[in-house]
């Protein structure tokens, strides 16, 4: 059975990227807009393959992943954050906060595939789609 991926994710944009990924690993998905409702969701903690964080979420994640990740229940739940890249605040805080790996956007969407199935399967890997060379004319 996948283990679920949990998304702490306000913006539609990257939801979307995000459900896009997941799909492709069959993997049970919840969104989540508040980081009050962490702690809810995160309950059953062997369900939970990974959690997802836009740490430039409109509420501040930060204590959210904190308590999460010193729970002795919740610990190891690998958290991975994302951020922009000229927000190197956002990377410290989330490093502070205990996120397993903390990303700029553009590394995030190029790898999340990658990610996901690290956390929700481990040991498998990803089929990659190349695209046909085009014959010369």
């Amino acid at each position: 059975m996948n283990r679920t991926v949990l998304a702490l994710v306000d913006d539609l944009f990257w939801r979307t990227k995000i459900d896009h990924a997941v799909k492709s690993t069959s993997s049970p998905l919840v969104f989540l807009s508040d980081p009050s409702e962490l702690a809810a969701a995160a309950a059953d903690p062997q369900s939970v393959g990974v959690l997802v964080v836009d740490l430039a979420l409109r509420k501040e994640p930060f204590d959210a992943i904190a308590k999460l990740k010193k729970s002795p229940k919740t610990k190891e739940i690998a958290v991975i954050g994302y951020y922009e890249h000229v927000r190197k605040d956002l990377q410290q805080k989330g490093v502070a906060a205990g996120c397993d790996e903390v990303l700029p956007r553009s590394s995030f969407s190029e790898k999340l595939g990658d990610l996901v199935l690290k956390y929700v399967m481990p040991g498998s890997s990803r089929a990659v789609d190349e695209e046909p060379e085009l014959p010369e004319e």
